[in-house]
């Protein structure tokens, strides 16, 4: 029988994202005490997601290389394609934490938008 692990590995990742934001429920004994931990817990979500991409598109990368090696030593049996999927998925994981950033600082003003004073001053010009 063969066995899979990614069901045991999808439970460690369930519970380790449970015990590192179970204190946002600890602490608090108000709904504001408990809102700002889930917030502040929640800001560590970006950071869990690169460090995933960034090893994932590393693997990718030399089991790319390691395809295009078995395709040079015997192009019968292993298609060049195999290769060149991994290679591009591994090169797209590895990208995705810039891409994010990019989109993030295009989007969203990072905390740093003008006050209200600024924006009545700019109103304030076009009339």
């Amino acid at each position: 029988m063969k066995r899979s692990y990614t069901h045991k590995l999808a439970a460690a990742m369930t519970v380790g994202m449970m015990s590192s934001s179970m204190d946002a429920f600890a602490a608090g004994t108000t709904f504001s005490n408990v809102s700002d931990n889930i917030v502040t817990s929640a800001s560590k979500f970006p950071n869990l997601i690169s460090t995933v991409s960034y090893i994932g598109g590393i693997g990718l990368g030399v089991a790319g290389v390691f395809k295009l090696k078995q395709h040079v030593d015997n192009p019968g049996q292993t298609p060049m394609k195999d290769g060149l999927v991994r290679l591009g998925v591994g090169g797209a994981l590895l990208t995705l934490p810039f891409l994010t950033d990019a989109m993030m600082g295009t989007v969203g003003t990072g905390g740093q938008g003008p006050t209200p004073a600024e924006l009545q001053l700019e109103a304030a010009a076009f009339n």
